[in-house]
C-alpha cells in the first residue's frame, strides 16, 4: 500500500526528504561553525586548541549534543511529512521546521533512553571482551557480529516508539506504551520490515544509490512502517 501511495503521488514523498537533507545540512554547517568561532577566539586568546585538550573536547561535546539534539527533531518532522504524504498532503518547510523544533525535546529524550540500554546490555560483553578475549583473533569478528546485532535489535525496539513520538506527537510515555502494544500485536511482520529498512538504511552511505534510497526506496520502507503503526494503533 506504501508503493502505492508513492507510486501514485510521488512528490510530496520525494519533497519532504529533500526538505530533510537541506535542513540537516545546514543544521551540520552550523554546528561546525560553532567549532569554527570556538578555534578562531582561542587561537586569538593564546588557548590551547588541540583535539585532547579540555576546552576543545567541552565545545565539540557541545557540538554534537546541539546536532543530535535537532536531528532528532529533523527525524520527527520527516515521520510527520511522510504521514501526511501518505494522506495525501504536502509539507511545507515552515511547518517541517516548526514540527522538528516543536519534538526534539520528547525525540531526543527517547535516543538518550535508547543509547542508555544500548550501553548497558553492551557493558558486559565489552569488559569481558576486552580483558579475557580481546587475545584471540577468531573473537574479533564474533564480539562485532554480536555488537551488531545487539544495536539492531535495540534499534528495532525502539523504532515504534520514534514513530509514536514523531508521526503521532505523543508525549514520552505514552510513545512508550504504544511502541510496546505495537511490537506485541506486530513483532514478527515488524522485525522483518525492520530488516529491509536496516539494509536501505546502509545502502544510503554508498554513493549514487544513495539517490535513489533516500528520494525513492526510504519513503516507501518507511512509509510501511507508519501504516503497520497506524493500522496497529487503530485496533
Amino acid at each position: 500500500m506504501a508503493f502505492a501511495q508513492f507510486s501514485s503521488r510521488p512528490f510530496p514523498f520525494v519533497w519532504s526528504s529533500v526538505i530533510y537533507v537541506v535542513l540537516q545540512l545546514m543544521f551540520l554547517f552550523s554546528c561546525i561553525g560553532i567549532f569554527i568561532i570556538f578555534f578562531f577566539l582561542a587561537s586569538v586568546l593564546g588557548y590551547d586548541t588541540s583535539l585532547y585538550s579540555i576546552p576543545t573536547m567541552v565545545v565539540l561535546g557541545i557540538s554534537l549534543l546541539v546536532f543530535l539534539y535537532f536531528t532528532n527533531g529533523l527525524n520527527a518532522s520527516l515521520m510527520k511529512a511522510y504521514q501526511a504524504a501518505l494522506e495525501g498532503n504536502k509539507t511545507t518547510v515552515a511547518d517541517f521546521l516548526r514540527y522538528a523544533f516543536s519534538r526534539s525535546f520528547t525525540m531526543f529524550m527517547i535516543m538518550l533512553v535508547r543509547d542508555i540500554v544500548f550501553a548497558l546490555v553492551a557493558a558486559p560483553a565489552v569488559a569481558l571482551y576486552y580483558y579475557y578475549l580481546s587475545e584471540y583473533s577468531y573473537m574479533n569478528y564474533l564480539f562485532g557480529i554480536y555488537i551488531a546485532a545487539l544495536l539492531f535489535l535495540i534499534h528495532f525496539l525502539f523504532n515504534p516508539v520514534f514513530i509514536s513520538a514523531g508521526a503521532h506527537s505523543t508525549n514520552l510515555m505514552q510513545s512508550f506504551r504504544n511502541g510496546y502494544y505495537f511490537l506485541k500485536r506486530n513483532h514478527v511482520y515488524a522485525l522483518g520490515l525492520y530488516f529491509l529498512f536496516a539494509i536501505v538504511w546502509v545502502l544510503n552511505f554508498i554513493p549514487l544509490i544513495q539517490i535513489v534510497m533516500i528520494f525513492a526506496v526510504y519513503p516507501v520502507v518507511y512509509s510501511a512502517f507508519l501504516l503497520m503503526f497506524q493500522m496497529s494503533h487503530g485496533r
